[in-house]
């Protein structure tokens, strides 16, 4: 340094600065915190309500983050919940479901990692993993629109024990008109979960697939009574940020006991079974033979 140059301070600096820049230098030298300051600001400042939510909606202690995960596809976004390391036992599934706090049922992590990589392998060939489920698992036309997962069917059911409340569980026109007998499998099926969520050993995991969104509690009652004869059951519809395949409205069901599980084909060969009774009963009835007296000759005389 040349002995004749001075050494400035910060405020003779600016001295020497024209008008125009001073507010500036001094505006960036009060918004540049060292970097112990910013670090401590980071962490101390305050929560946004999403953030808070993020950090404390843990839900319970089975799953051990946030529920909701992003799918990794280039393709319509999907989302997918954490999976669990806890099995639910049947009076857990009970709480959960009465209190309409479903987020923390999930899957296992060995089921949940094989589900996320059938949904790509099938989103890659169907297009949608709706439209795989409605082409392969529930043999359906395919849809005339293009499927897109990240919309929800057009109505939301209306089920008082699992999902959005409900003030009336009347019918409405979309709901089949009897739940006690055999179905159009092209409107409706019950259909074993492929991924069954992580339940204890002895509950079945089943799903309800429906063209139109079932409306009426008390119809579905008497739909899985007549299909889960002798057994226990739980029923709900996930909110739609818990679905994973929201184009085809279905109902989530747990079902445990001995009796066996009727879909709709089972339901075809015992209302058949009936009929065939019913008209062997008509035909013998029909068919008996009349018995006429038969006059002793010796009786004459």
């Amino acid at each position: 340094m040349p002995v004749d140059q001075k050494v400035l301070t910060r405020e003779q600096f600016q001295q020497t600065l024209p008008t125009k820049m001073k507010p500036i230098i001094d505006t960036s030298i009060a918004q540049a915190p060292s970097s112990k300051a910013a670090s401590t600001s980071t962490l101390s400042r305050p929560s946004t309500p999403s953030e808070a939510t993020t950090r404390t909606n843990k839900f319970d202690d089975h799953n051990n983050s946030h529920p909701i995960m992003p799918a990794a596809s280039s393709g319509p976004k999907l989302v997918f919940k954490k999976p669990t390391k806890h099995q639910f036992s049947w009076s857990e599934l009970s709480e959960l479901v009465a209190s309409k706090n479903l987020a923390p049922m999930g899957r296992s992590e060995e089921v949940q990692t094989a589900y996320q990589t059938a949904i790509k392998k099938r989103t890659k060939k169907y297009g949608s993993p709706g439209e795989y489920i409605r082409q392969s698992v529930l043999h359906w036309p395919p849809a005339e629109a293009p499927d897109s997962d990240s919309r929800p069917p057009s109505s939301a059911s209306n089920f008082s024990d699992g999902s959005e409340s409900s003030s009336s569980s009347s019918s409405v026109s979309s709901t089949p008109c009897s739940p006690t007998g055999p179905l159009n499998p092209l409107e409706i099926a019950l259909k074993k979960n492929e991924f069954p969520y992580s339940v204890k050993k002895g509950i079945e995991h089943w799903l309800i697939w429906s063209r139109n969104p079932l409306m009426d509690e008390v119809w579905t009652r008497r739909y899985l009574e007549e299909r889960l004869p002798g057994r226990d059951y739980l029923f709900f519809v996930n909110p739609p940020e818990l679905r994973s395949v929201s184009s085809i409205f279905h109902v989530q069901v747990f079902t445990k006991g001995e009796g066996e599980v009727l879909d709709e084909e089972d339901m075809e060969i015992k209302k058949e079974a009936s009929r065939a009774s019913s008209r062997r009963g008509s035909d013998v009835s029909l068919t008996l033979p009349s018995f006429t007296p038969i006059q002793d000759p010796l009786s004459s005389t």
